[in-house]
This record gives C-alpha cells, sequence and structure tokens, in this order.
C-alpha cells in the first residue's frame, strides 16, 4: 500500500510540473486566436488623451503608439518605434525618448523609459514612465483597446510641475485587426 501512495504522489508531481511547464510556454498575444502574434502593434487614441500637469490640464487629440512585439512568452515586449501626440490645444508635447511596452497575461500594460516634454506657458516639464509605470488593461477583440488611467513621474521641471501627474485616455489598436489578450 504504502508503494501505491508514492507512485501516486510521483505520478501527481509530474502532472503539476507538466501544467506549470503548458503555463510558462503559453503566449500573451494571439491574432487569430490560438496563433501566438510577433509583429508589429499599432494603437491611436480614439478618446482625448488628458494629462494633468498641475499648472495645466494638457489635453490632446490625436496620439499613436507603435512597435513590433519581440517576445511573446509569458508576458508579451517589444520597443515603442513610433510615439506622437498631436492637437493639443496649443501646447507641445515633444517625445524624448520612446521607450518599451509590456503586457502581461490578463493584459496590464506597463511602460518603461518613455519621456516626453510638456510645454506651455512659458513652463516646460518632463514626466515618464521610469522602470515600469502600470497604464492601464489592454482588452482583446475585433477592436482591442487599452484605457489609460496612470501616474507619471516628474522627471525634471520648476515647482509647477505636478508630480505625479496623471494620465487617463483610450487607444484602439488598429493593427492587428483582431487581437487575442491571454
Amino acid at each position: 500500500m504504502k508503494h501505491f501512495k508514492i507512485i501516486g504522489l510521483a505520478v501527481m508531481a509530474a502532472a503539476a510540473l507538466m501544467a506549470f511547464a503548458s503555463t510558462a510556454s503559453a503566449t500573451v498575444l494571439t491574432s487569430p486566436s490560438g496563433t501566438e502574434y510577433t509583429n508589429t502593434l499599432t494603437s491611436t487614441a480614439t478618446e482625448s488623451l488628458l494629462l494633468k500637469a498641475g499648472f495645466a490640464n494638457i489635453t490632446c487629440t490625436e496620439s499613436t503608439v507603435s512597435g513590433k512585439v519581440e517576445v511573446n512568452t509569458t508576458s508579451a515586449e517589444g520597443k515603442i518605434t513610433t510615439l506622437s501626440f498631436g492637437n493639443c490645444g496649443g501646447v507641445t508635447v515633444d517625445v524624448l525618448k520612446n521607450g518599451s511596452l509590456k503586457v502581461a497575461s490578463g493584459g496590464a500594460v506597463t511602460g518603461k523609459e518613455s519621456e516626453v516634454t510638456v510645454s506651455t506657458l512659458g513652463t516646460s516639464c518632463v514626466y515618464g514612465t521610469g522602470a515600469g509605470t502600470s497604464l492601464g488593461t489592454l482588452k482583446g477583440g475585433t477592436t482591442a483597446s487599452l484605457q489609460i488611467s496612470a501616474s507619471l513621474n516628474k522627471i525634471s521641471g520648476g515647482f509647477l510641475c505636478a508630480n505625479p501627474a496623471s494620465w487617463s485616455g483610450k487607444y484602439t489598436v488598429t493593427t492587428p485587426d483582431t487581437l487575442v489578450v491571454d
């Protein structure tokens, strides 16, 4: 009887390891469903983006973020190749560093090393995502979307620059057409 218990425990341990191994090798982003996605991912702002930066509330109605998915295992990661902001109501928003994005299983998006300068009313502030800033959650589907709700750290600027600044808005994934988030 003792041998059956030992064999049973060994079988259960092996099954648990196999389950872990299959989970660890799963991909986070697929397009179409079930096919690993490692190509360009592009999204555009579909709602106004609002940056509350202490001295001003800055609204941009145009923005594009694009990059290639370089890693797609337990998380999907890649460098941002295009990051732009436009139609910001007379405020200048200059991108200093594109940075990178990481999408975890379940869709949690983290930005790293992006930096922008916001200039208005004679004041300039630099904000960024640093070593890692939670940006929001990517929801997959035929029209995948990312709802932004983030706190951006002030990197430089005077006392009028809030630290942190809050950033909110919504992006819609335009490439690929359908994106599934596992």
